[in-house]
């Protein structure tokens, strides 16, 4: 599975979920920061908070 493919499921995946969430209302276990996150993934906004995941080792960081 490539990750286009991967991404394509993901944001199929969150669709429904808000789209689950929309029928329920009021009734719906998602919080608002669970909502906001898969609204993130379908518009796209999520790309950019996983495109530096290395953040920690690319700059000189230590622990002692």
């Amino acid at each position: 599975m490539n990750l286009g493919s991967m991404r394509k499921i993901m944001i199929k995946s969150a669709k429904e979920k808000l789209a689950r969430h929309k029928n329920l209302g009021q009734r719906s276990t998602l919080s608002v920061l669970q909502v906001a996150e898969l609204l993130d993934i379908v518009t796209g906004n999520s790309e950019s908070a996983t495109t530096h995941p290395a953040i920690f080792f690319d700059n000189g960081f230590s622990l002692n």
